[in-house]
């Protein structure tokens, strides 16, 4: 692996009847050949771009322009090094 990201996402749960929201999270992983997201794994070539936008609360979304669509994962700190392995990673 070269480099990992750790993303997050929300979860709604019904206990007692109340609604309660749990933040997960889980890592976007960098291989030489591929890329790993929590719910699918992607050959490298399948993967044009990354691209990174900050939001004004807590979270920022990192997109990971794929064979499939845009992907988009939530992240709380820049994800500039992972951006710039997977730019380096493509030379």
């Amino acid at each position: 692996m070269v480099i990992s990201q750790r993303v997050f996402w929300n979860t709604r749960v019904i206990q007692n009847n109340r609604q309660l929201f749990n933040e997960e999270q889980a890592t976007i992983d960098l291989h030489p050949e591929k890329i790993v997201t929590p719910t699918e794994t992607f050959q490298r070539k399948q993967v044009f771009d990354a691209s990174y936008r900050k939001s004004g609360g807590t979270y920022g979304f990192l997109y990971l322009h794929t064979i499939k669509g845009v992907r988009t994962f939530m992240v709380k700190e820049s994800p500039e090094p992972w951006i710039t392995a997977f730019h380096h990673s493509r030379k």
